[in-house]
């Protein structure tokens, strides 16, 4: 007789609108991502945590939130767990959209909560909080359980006016004991969310969930739902 297999389907938090995640009177928007994304890639990689191991590419995002002036310069500070200040950068290139820059963690600072500040000519314009840990087997954000330590984010689809970037998206991760996404089911879209269908999948596949051996023998289902605003 062929055994059967049970299926669970949890739902996870909603994933926001990228700009809704910033504090109200911030200046400026943070992202972290996992890694780098490919040119012209659907999707990126949000990460709920870092690792200090060389080999990790993680990457911290800014975007201004306020009119963005010639002689305005970006700066970025990296404070450990500790207080210690780790690395301070300057970009000069910075002109106000969204631009993404390796996050310099080095390798020997104290793991825990970190703090990325960013300064807009040298005025405190945003800050934001990560889990580091010294590699991925020992962090807590890699812990069994259910809830993601890197979530797939659709990419915003430039073809799509902002008026009419209104709308929802609800997809279905399947995920196998290693953690990984195996397969995306599109359960809905609505409004601006029907034309971002493959972006959906492409964000699912690029989730990442602690491993779970007992997944081999029931399947776990986590449900996704995005919802597009023009905020």
């Amino acid at each position: 007789m062929k055994a059967k297999t049970c299926s669970a389907v949890l739902a996870v938090l909603v994933l926001p609108a990228a700009w809704s995640a910033a504090w109200a009177g911030d200046d400026a928007y943070l992202e972290f991502l996992w890694a780098t994304p490919p040119k012209s890639a659907l999707a990126r990689a949000e990460a709920y945590g870092f690792t200090l191991e060389p080999a990790q590419d993680h990457r911290v995002c800014v975007a201004a939130l306020t009119d963005w002036r010639e002689e305005d310069v970006l700066t970025i500070e990296v404070v450990d767990a500790s207080g210690k200040l780790v690395n301070r950068q300057v970009h000069e290139d910075f002109r106000g959209s969204k631009r993404c820059y390796k996050a310099q963690l080095g390798t020997t600072g104290t793991a825990g909560e970190w703090t990325f500040n960013v300064y807009i000519s040298e005025t405190l314009a945003g800050a934001k909080t990560i889990e580091v840990a010294r590699t991925l087997k020992d962090a807590p954000f890699y812990a069994q359980g259910s809830r993601p330590y890197v979530l797939g984010r659709p990419n915003y689809d430039t073809k799509i006016p902002a008026s009419e970037y209104i709308g929802r998206l609800v997809w279905v991760m399947q995920v196998d004991a290693a953690g990984s996404v195996s397969a995306v089911e599109m359960e809905s879209a609505e409004g601006a969310g029907n034309r971002m269908r493959e972006r959906a999948i492409a964000a699912g596949l690029l989730t990442k969930f602690p491993p779970d051996p007992a997944r081999s023998a029931h399947p776990l289902k986590i449900r996704q739902e995005y919802n597009l605003s023009t905020q």
